[in-house]
């Protein structure tokens, strides 16, 4: 009895004790909760930080001195918003939170009330919260803000999602948030500050002969072209001007000088250039052996029915004069192929060795090159170049040379028709024939310093001018004239007044938006979102920033994206063809041999030719070798059919191995946790 007393007893205290455990662990659940939401407490476990501030945009902050207000519209209903749409606002919500969590609070002197002056300590950047619902003030406040409202790609419902940033008369919108990530939203929010609060506008000089400011194309019949991307980006945050490449002089006010394609440059627009660079001028310079998608803008110009696209800028590109006084080898009419950075085509199913994919690698070898510690370029990841040339640097007396971008050393210079992936055994030929260069060569790289003229005999059109004037003058006024032309010679500088900078790109593909961004429309609005393909706007903009801007900005932009390219693929389908190259080659040999041998036959030329064709002797032949062509024709097919399998399956091994490997992870974690509890408990 007393024993059955005392087991319910001990099954009591246990049943009390479960009990007091759970109410326990409930109300400490709640206080972590408490805790951790009152003091929104979290650690950030991404590779690149993702979800933190960068420096750059701390420094941003850092310098305000006048308040900025941060006006946040969003529709908050959740009849209006679908679940994953109020998740991204709350993302939002929680990174203007850390921006004003970061921005510095400063004494302000203000007027109070009495109308007297006050020192005041004041948030240098605040955010409202505003849910613009239908006649309501905040609806108008959006309006007056240059917001629209979207429609939901879930709910179809109309609702408004932006931003209005704003400091004393300047003002910056975001009309339309996109569903684009963290780093890219804290970009355009540290930007849009950046310009609100900002002094005076700087100006950026492009000078070409493509429309990339947009415009008429040449076609009555085609709507008007709209601006390439990287000018549409440039000028929200400078003021823009585009200038021809047969100008003789650049724009008073000029910070920095963006020459693209200049297929048409004139030597005096090349001394301009030069002139421009020994005042301390900023250069970026594009040239390209082969624009490839020059051949899209001809298919803008008017053309005659029934012929191929006519006009549109020739493919190669030069700035000869002052390329061979700078020191830079560059060939015109030669594309670089690259067998270590080459792309796979997924529509033509082959891999062109001179569509270039350009990862961390190709920044350089080691900490110490200038790829992987300059800020325009060492947190990049992903670049992609079409058919592009190559520099071979040679430096020159007081001028730093910094190669920032390279190919790998497995590449060759190969002519422009086999380097064009779009011609019929173009690649073919390219790996058949390739002979390695064995040394990497530049594809992005910057000369700084105090340059020298290109033009010591100065101005190339006085020459020509002088010449006219003597052919149709008196003697008199040629030497008048002379005499001025001397004058004006003089004030030709011939050597730096200020240290200069070029950046020298060999690829035009590189900012053609083809290469770089794919366009989406908002569903009810007429806004354009962009979605960047790679980080080539990424460089050129660092590189105008680091010229001529914010250099904070490089810091914020250059964390825009952690996507990186699977060069791993590259190598597996490399070595898929080793594997059946020799095959390969043996059959080709034996196909262009049997061609060969049957063109031989029939091109010979007896008295007779038509009874020598009917012998049997030359019938049997001939039939033997068409046969034998075809042959190795079929087998030479089955096996680029073996390459493209070979490659398929080692990249579903890895796949299907990477899908696997987590279940497998846990699975093994379990299996171990049981056998540890089952030999705990038979210690017992």
């Amino acid at each position: 009895m007393s024993e059955s007393k005392e087991t319910h007893s001990t099954k009591l205290s246990r049943g009390t004790v479960a009990i007091l455990g759970l109410i326990v662990a409930f109300v400490l659940a709640l206080a972590v909760n408490f805790l951790f939401g009152k003091f929104n407490l979290r650690a950030d476990l991404t590779e690149y930080n993702v979800y933190t501030l960068s420096e750059g945009t701390r420094n941003i902050l850092n310098k305000l001195d006048t308040p900025v207000t941060v006006r946040y519209y969003v529709t908050d209903d959740s009849k209006v918003m679908s679940p994953s749409e109020r998740a991204r606002a709350r993302r939002v919500e929680d990174l203007l939170s850390e921006f004003v969590r970061s921005a510095p609070s400063k004494e302000l002197e203000l007027v109070n009330d009495e109308g007297e002056f006050e020192e005041k300590k004041v948030k240098m950047l605040t955010v409202k919260k505003l849910n613009p619902e239908p006649n309501t003030d905040a609806e108008d406040a959006a309006i007056i803000d240059g917001l629209q409202a979207g429609v939901s790609g879930e709910t179809n419902n109309e609702l408004y999602f932006g931003i209005a940033v704003e400091c004393i008369d300047k003002k910056e919108t975001i009309p339309f948030l996109p569903a684009t990530p963290e780093t890219q939203l804290e970009y355009d929010l540290a930007r849009a500050i950046s310009n609100v609060h900002g002094g005076e506008e700087k100006k950026i000089t492009v000078m070409t002969g493509l429309s990339v400011g947009g415009g008429f194309s040449g076609n009555f019949q085609a709507p008007p072209q709209q601006p390439w991307m990287f000018f549409e980006q440039l000028s929200k945050d400078y003021e823009v001007e585009t200038i021809p490449a047969t100008s003789t002089e650049i724009p008073e006010g000029t910070t920095t000088l963006m020459i693209i394609h200049p297929y048409d440059i004139t030597e005096e627009a090349q001394f301009a250039v030069d002139q421009y660079l020994l005042q301390g001028g900023n250069v970026i310079a594009l040239v390209d052996p082969n624009f490839f998608y020059a051949r899209a803008l001809a298919q803008g110009q008017q053309q005659m029915p029934g012929m191929p696209p006519q006009g549109g800028p020739p493919p190669t590109s030069d700035l000869d004069k002052l390329l061979k006084h700078w020191g830079v080898k560059y060939d015109a009419n030669q594309v670089l192929a690259d067998l270590n950075f080459g792309s796979e085509i997924i529509r033509r199913g082959n891999f062109s060795p001179t569509f270039l994919t350009l990862n961390r690698e190709a920044l350089g070898d080691g900490e110490d090159s200038p790829g992987l510690k300059d800020p325009m370029t060492q947190m990049l990841n992903h670049l992609n170049m079409l058919t592009p040339g190559a520099f071979e640097i040679t430096p020159t007396p007081g001028i730093q040379v910094d190669r920032l971008v390279l190919s790998s050393p497995t590449n060759q210079l190969v002519g422009s028709f086999d380097a064009d992936p779009t011609q019929e055994g173009g690649a073919d030929r390219i790996r058949e024939d390739f002979e390695s260069y064995g040394k990497r060569r530049s594809l992005v790289a910057r000369l700084s310093g105090e340059f020298k003229t290109a033009f010591p005999e100065g101005n190339p059109s006085k020459g020509e001018d002088e010449a006219e004037s003597n052919a149709d003058e008196s003697d008199e006024t040629a030497a008048d004239e002379e005499k001025t032309d001397e004058a004006e010679e003089d004030t030709a500088l011939k050597t730096a007044s200020a240290p200069g900078r070029v950046l020298l790109i060999a690829d035009v593909d590189f900012i053609y938006d083809a290469n770089v961004v794919r366009r989406s429309q908002i569903p009810g609005l007429n806004i354009v979102i962009p979605e960047m393909l790679n980080e080539n706007l990424t460089l050129v903009q660092n590189a105008v920033e680091q010229m001529s801007g914010d250099p904070d900005l490089i810091n914020v932009r250059s964390r825009n994206s952690v996507r990186r390219p699977f060069t791993r693929q590259n190598e597996w389908y490399r070595e898929a063809q080793e594997k059946f190259a020799k095959e390969v080659a043996d059959f080709r040999e034996k196909a262009k041999s049997a061609e060969t041998r049957l063109n031989e036959i029939l091109s010979s030329t007896p008295e007779n030719i038509d009874q020598a064709l009917l012998s049997p002797e030359v019938q049997a032949e001939l039939e033997t070798l068409r046969s034998e062509e075809v042959e190795f024709r079929r087998r030479e097919r089955e096996l680029q059919k073996e390459v493209t399998k070979e490659f398929r399956r080692k990249l579903a091994t890895y796949k299907f191995g990477n899908s696997l490997f987590m279940p497998i992870v846990v699975i093994l974690f379990g299996i171990g946790l049981a056998i540890y509890r089952k030999s705990k408990t038979a210690a017992r």
